[in-house]
Protein backbone atom coordinates (compact mmCIF):
# COMPACT_ATOMS: atom_id res chain seq x y z
CA UNK A 1 0.00 0.00 0.00
CA UNK A 2 1.39 3.39 -0.98
CA UNK A 3 1.76 6.01 1.75
CA UNK A 4 0.34 9.47 1.24
CA UNK A 5 2.50 11.77 -0.81
CA UNK A 6 0.77 15.13 -0.55
CA UNK A 7 -1.62 16.75 1.89
CA UNK A 8 -3.45 20.00 1.15
CA UNK A 9 -4.84 22.16 3.97
CA UNK A 10 -7.31 24.93 3.10
CA UNK A 11 -6.91 28.00 5.34
CA UNK A 12 -8.93 31.21 5.58
CA UNK A 13 -6.94 33.25 8.14
CA UNK A 14 -9.58 32.82 10.86
CA UNK A 15 -9.72 31.13 14.25
CA UNK A 16 -10.12 27.65 12.72
CA UNK A 17 -6.70 27.71 11.00
CA UNK A 18 -4.71 26.64 14.11
CA UNK A 19 -7.06 23.66 14.53
CA UNK A 20 -6.51 22.56 10.94
CA UNK A 21 -2.75 23.07 11.13
CA UNK A 22 -2.44 21.11 14.36
CA UNK A 23 -4.54 18.23 13.01
CA UNK A 24 -2.60 18.22 9.74
CA UNK A 25 0.62 17.97 11.73
CA UNK A 26 -0.80 14.99 13.62
CA UNK A 27 -1.92 13.22 10.44
CA UNK A 28 1.29 13.99 8.55
CA UNK A 29 3.35 12.43 11.33
CA UNK A 30 1.06 9.39 11.36
CA UNK A 31 1.25 8.93 7.60
CA UNK A 32 4.80 10.11 6.95
CA UNK A 33 3.47 12.43 4.25
CA UNK A 34 6.13 13.76 1.91
CA UNK A 35 4.75 17.27 1.43
CA UNK A 36 2.11 19.44 3.05
CA UNK A 37 0.62 22.41 1.23
CA UNK A 38 -1.24 25.26 2.92
CA UNK A 39 -3.51 27.20 0.59
CA UNK A 40 -5.36 30.47 1.16
CA UNK A 41 -7.68 31.66 -1.60
CA UNK A 42 -8.85 35.28 -1.65
CA UNK A 43 -12.04 36.13 -3.45
CA UNK A 44 -11.30 39.23 -5.53
CA UNK A 45 -14.55 40.88 -4.44
CA UNK A 46 -13.34 40.72 -0.81
CA UNK A 47 -10.37 42.98 -1.56
CA UNK A 48 -10.60 46.77 -1.07
CA UNK A 49 -11.13 48.92 -4.15
CA UNK A 50 -7.97 49.32 -6.19
CA UNK A 51 -8.01 53.04 -5.52
CA UNK A 52 -8.03 52.52 -1.75
CA UNK A 53 -4.96 53.67 0.15
CA UNK A 54 -5.37 50.65 2.44
CA UNK A 55 -4.73 48.18 -0.37
CA UNK A 56 -1.18 46.77 -0.44
CA UNK A 57 0.24 45.68 -3.75
CA UNK A 58 -0.06 42.00 -4.64
CA UNK A 59 3.47 41.04 -3.61
CA UNK A 60 3.12 42.80 -0.27
CA UNK A 61 -0.25 41.13 0.35
CA UNK A 62 1.20 37.70 -0.42
CA UNK A 63 4.11 38.33 1.94
CA UNK A 64 1.80 39.40 4.78
CA UNK A 65 -0.32 36.27 4.38
CA UNK A 66 2.72 34.02 4.00
CA UNK A 67 4.28 35.30 7.20
CA UNK A 68 1.05 34.93 9.15
CA UNK A 69 0.53 31.33 8.02
CA UNK A 70 4.19 30.39 8.44
CA UNK A 71 4.20 31.63 12.02
CA UNK A 72 1.33 29.29 12.90
CA UNK A 73 2.72 26.37 10.87
CA UNK A 74 6.15 26.63 12.48
CA UNK A 75 4.55 26.18 15.89
CA UNK A 76 3.23 22.70 15.04
CA UNK A 77 5.36 21.25 12.25
CA UNK A 78 8.78 19.73 12.68
CA UNK A 79 11.49 21.53 10.73
CA UNK A 80 12.42 18.40 8.80
CA UNK A 81 8.94 18.03 7.31
CA UNK A 82 8.68 20.11 4.11
CA UNK A 83 5.67 22.31 3.53
CA UNK A 84 4.58 24.94 1.05
CA UNK A 85 2.39 28.02 1.47
CA UNK A 86 0.39 29.40 -1.43
CA UNK A 87 -1.99 32.36 -1.75
CA UNK A 88 -4.20 32.83 -4.79
CA UNK A 89 -6.67 35.51 -5.78
CA UNK A 90 -9.76 34.09 -7.45
CA UNK A 91 -12.06 36.28 -9.51
CA UNK A 92 -15.11 34.01 -9.41
CA UNK A 93 -15.19 30.75 -7.42
CA UNK A 94 -12.72 30.00 -4.61
CA UNK A 95 -13.66 26.33 -4.72
CA UNK A 96 -12.44 26.13 -8.33
CA UNK A 97 -9.05 27.48 -7.27
CA UNK A 98 -8.78 24.87 -4.52
CA UNK A 99 -9.75 22.03 -6.86
CA UNK A 100 -7.20 23.21 -9.44
CA UNK A 101 -4.44 23.48 -6.85
CA UNK A 102 -5.23 20.00 -5.52
CA UNK A 103 -4.85 18.66 -9.07
CA UNK A 104 -1.60 20.55 -9.65
CA UNK A 105 -0.03 19.19 -6.46
CA UNK A 106 -1.43 15.67 -6.92
CA UNK A 107 -3.05 15.92 -3.51
CA UNK A 108 -3.98 12.65 -1.83
CA UNK A 109 -5.81 14.08 1.19
CA UNK A 110 -7.49 17.47 1.43
CA UNK A 111 -8.33 19.17 4.75
CA UNK A 112 -11.41 21.37 5.04
CA UNK A 113 -12.49 23.14 8.24
CA UNK A 114 -16.04 23.04 9.57
CA UNK A 115 -17.23 26.06 11.50
CA UNK A 116 -20.34 26.36 13.64
CA UNK A 117 -23.38 28.60 13.51
CA UNK A 118 -23.40 31.75 11.38
CA UNK A 119 -19.66 31.37 10.74
CA UNK A 120 -20.48 28.53 8.35
CA UNK A 121 -22.36 30.77 5.92
CA UNK A 122 -21.15 30.88 2.31
CA UNK A 123 -18.74 28.01 2.79
CA UNK A 124 -17.68 25.93 -0.21
CA UNK A 125 -16.66 22.68 1.46
CA UNK A 126 -19.11 20.34 -0.24
CA UNK A 127 -18.37 21.84 -3.64
CA UNK A 128 -14.65 21.19 -3.11
CA UNK A 129 -15.33 17.71 -1.79
CA UNK A 130 -17.40 16.91 -4.86
CA UNK A 131 -14.96 18.30 -7.40
CA UNK A 132 -11.54 17.41 -6.00
CA UNK A 133 -10.07 14.11 -7.19
CA UNK A 134 -8.77 13.07 -3.77
CA UNK A 135 -9.98 11.96 -0.36
CA UNK A 136 -11.43 14.64 1.91
CA UNK A 137 -11.30 15.09 5.66
CA UNK A 138 -13.61 17.59 7.35
CA UNK A 139 -12.17 18.99 10.59
CA UNK A 140 -14.61 20.58 13.09
CA UNK A 141 -13.44 23.64 14.99
CA UNK A 142 -13.29 21.63 18.24
CA UNK A 143 -11.43 18.61 16.83
CA UNK A 144 -8.89 16.97 19.12
CA UNK A 145 -5.64 15.56 17.75
CA UNK A 146 -6.18 11.96 18.75
CA UNK A 147 -7.66 8.81 17.26
CA UNK A 148 -8.54 6.17 19.81
CA UNK A 149 -11.70 4.83 18.20
CA UNK A 150 -12.93 4.82 14.60
CA UNK A 151 -16.44 4.36 13.27
CA UNK A 152 -16.30 3.08 9.70
CA UNK A 153 -19.60 3.35 7.83
CA UNK A 154 -19.77 0.72 5.08
CA UNK A 155 -22.25 -0.87 2.71
CA UNK A 156 -20.10 -3.91 1.80
CA UNK A 157 -19.44 -2.59 -1.71
CA UNK A 158 -16.03 -2.48 -3.41
CA UNK A 159 -15.83 1.20 -2.50
CA UNK A 160 -16.40 0.32 1.14
CA UNK A 161 -13.50 -2.14 0.96
CA UNK A 162 -11.13 0.73 0.28
CA UNK A 163 -12.52 2.78 3.13
CA UNK A 164 -12.36 -0.10 5.57
CA UNK A 165 -8.82 -0.94 4.45
CA UNK A 166 -7.81 2.61 5.21
CA UNK A 167 -9.57 2.51 8.56
CA UNK A 168 -7.54 -0.60 9.40
CA UNK A 169 -4.32 1.21 8.53
CA UNK A 170 -5.30 4.21 10.64
CA UNK A 171 -6.12 1.92 13.55
CA UNK A 172 -2.77 0.17 13.25
CA UNK A 173 -0.86 3.47 13.09
CA UNK A 174 -2.70 5.02 16.06
CA UNK A 175 -3.50 1.88 18.08
CA UNK A 176 -7.21 2.66 17.71
CA UNK A 177 -10.24 0.38 17.79
CA UNK A 178 -12.69 0.05 14.88
CA UNK A 179 -16.44 -0.38 14.90
CA UNK A 180 -18.28 -0.78 11.61
CA UNK A 181 -21.65 0.78 10.93
CA UNK A 182 -23.70 -1.03 8.32
CA UNK A 183 -25.27 1.36 5.82
CA UNK A 184 -28.14 0.37 3.59
CA UNK A 185 -30.30 2.32 1.21
CA UNK A 186 -33.67 2.63 2.94
CA UNK A 187 -35.35 3.42 -0.36
CA UNK A 188 -34.48 -0.07 -1.56
CA UNK A 189 -35.02 -2.01 1.64
CA UNK A 190 -38.10 -0.46 3.22
CA UNK A 191 -41.64 -1.54 2.48
CA UNK A 192 -44.79 -0.37 4.31
CA UNK A 193 -45.83 -3.99 4.78
CA UNK A 194 -42.60 -5.02 6.50
CA UNK A 195 -43.31 -7.43 9.35
CA UNK A 196 -41.24 -8.24 12.42
CA UNK A 197 -40.21 -11.58 10.92
CA UNK A 198 -39.12 -9.99 7.62
CA UNK A 199 -37.20 -7.31 9.54
CA UNK A 200 -35.37 -10.02 11.48
CA UNK A 201 -34.59 -11.86 8.25
CA UNK A 202 -33.24 -8.64 6.80
CA UNK A 203 -31.08 -8.10 9.87
CA UNK A 204 -29.68 -11.60 9.53
CA UNK A 205 -28.91 -10.97 5.89
CA UNK A 206 -27.00 -7.82 6.80
CA UNK A 207 -25.02 -9.69 9.46
CA UNK A 208 -24.12 -12.37 6.94
CA UNK A 209 -23.05 -9.73 4.42
CA UNK A 210 -20.88 -8.08 7.06
CA UNK A 211 -19.24 -11.39 7.95
CA UNK A 212 -18.54 -12.06 4.27
CA UNK A 213 -17.16 -8.52 3.95
CA UNK A 214 -14.70 -9.10 6.79
CA UNK A 215 -13.60 -12.39 5.26
CA UNK A 216 -12.08 -10.36 2.42
CA UNK A 217 -9.63 -9.05 5.03
CA UNK A 218 -9.18 -12.41 6.80
CA UNK A 219 -11.12 -11.06 9.77
CA UNK A 220 -14.04 -12.42 11.76
CA UNK A 221 -17.11 -10.59 13.09
CA UNK A 222 -15.72 -11.12 16.59
CA UNK A 223 -12.66 -9.01 15.77
CA UNK A 224 -14.56 -6.04 14.28
CA UNK A 225 -17.94 -5.29 15.86
CA UNK A 226 -20.67 -3.84 13.70
CA UNK A 227 -23.62 -1.67 14.61
CA UNK A 228 -26.91 -2.40 12.85
CA UNK A 229 -29.67 0.11 13.29
CA UNK A 230 -33.18 0.02 11.90
CA UNK A 231 -33.76 3.41 10.35
CA UNK A 232 -37.04 4.95 9.31
CA UNK A 233 -36.93 5.90 5.62
CA UNK A 234 -37.60 9.53 6.53
CA UNK A 235 -34.66 9.60 8.95
CA UNK A 236 -31.44 11.34 8.02
CA UNK A 237 -28.76 8.66 7.48
CA UNK A 238 -25.99 11.13 8.28
CA UNK A 239 -27.53 11.95 11.64
CA UNK A 240 -27.91 8.24 12.38
CA UNK A 241 -24.23 7.63 11.59
CA UNK A 242 -23.15 10.59 13.68
CA UNK A 243 -25.31 9.57 16.64
CA UNK A 244 -23.74 6.12 16.49
CA UNK A 245 -20.26 7.66 16.40
CA UNK A 246 -21.13 9.67 19.49
CA UNK A 247 -22.44 6.55 21.24
CA UNK A 248 -19.21 4.74 20.35
CA UNK A 249 -17.15 7.75 21.50
CA UNK A 250 -15.42 7.71 18.13
CA UNK A 251 -12.66 10.20 17.35
CA UNK A 252 -12.95 9.71 13.59
CA UNK A 253 -15.71 8.73 11.17
CA UNK A 254 -14.72 7.04 7.91
CA UNK A 255 -17.30 6.82 5.15
CA UNK A 256 -17.12 4.29 2.37
CA UNK A 257 -20.14 3.46 0.22
CA UNK A 258 -21.20 3.07 -3.39
CA UNK A 259 -21.67 6.18 -5.49
CA UNK A 260 -19.49 9.24 -5.81
CA UNK A 261 -20.18 12.31 -3.71
CA UNK A 262 -20.57 14.31 -6.90
CA UNK A 263 -23.74 12.25 -7.41
CA UNK A 264 -26.34 13.94 -5.16
CA UNK A 265 -28.77 11.02 -5.45
CA UNK A 266 -26.24 8.39 -4.34
CA UNK A 267 -26.08 7.10 -0.78
CA UNK A 268 -22.56 8.43 -0.31
CA UNK A 269 -23.47 11.71 -2.00
CA UNK A 270 -26.41 12.33 0.30
CA UNK A 271 -24.47 11.37 3.42
CA UNK A 272 -21.44 13.52 2.64
CA UNK A 273 -23.56 16.56 1.76
CA UNK A 274 -25.69 16.18 4.88
CA UNK A 275 -22.61 15.78 7.06
CA UNK A 276 -21.21 19.04 5.78
CA UNK A 277 -24.49 20.79 6.59
CA UNK A 278 -24.46 19.41 10.14
CA UNK A 279 -22.60 20.89 13.11
CA UNK A 280 -20.38 18.03 14.23
CA UNK A 281 -17.48 17.62 16.63
CA UNK A 282 -15.96 14.48 15.10
CA UNK A 283 -13.63 14.62 12.07
CA UNK A 284 -15.06 12.92 8.99
CA UNK A 285 -12.91 11.18 6.37
CA UNK A 286 -14.66 10.65 3.03
CA UNK A 287 -13.13 8.10 0.69
CA UNK A 288 -13.74 9.24 -2.86
CA UNK A 289 -15.26 6.86 -5.37
CA UNK A 290 -12.40 6.44 -7.85
CA UNK A 291 -11.54 3.51 -10.10
CA UNK A 292 -8.02 3.26 -8.76
CA UNK A 293 -7.39 3.95 -5.09
CA UNK A 294 -4.16 4.17 -3.14
CA UNK A 295 -3.92 3.67 0.59
CA UNK A 296 -2.32 6.66 2.26
CA UNK A 297 -1.79 5.12 5.69
CA UNK A 298 1.35 3.12 6.42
Amino acid sequence: MNPVKNILVCLDLTYIDPVLIKYAAFISETTNAQKIYFLHVIQEYALPDKGSQDLPDTEELYEIIYNKIKEEVDADFKKNRPFGIETRIETEDASAAIIDFAAETETDLLFIGQKYGSNREARYGHKVASGADCDIIFIPEQAETRIRKILCAIDCSKDAETAFGRALEIAEATNAEITNYFLYDTAQTYFPSTTASSANAQQERFRKEHAEFLERFDLSPDSIPCRFRKIDPTENQSEAVYETAQDEKADLIVIGASGGIEEPTSLLGNISKNFYNMETKIPLLIIKNKKSKRFFWI
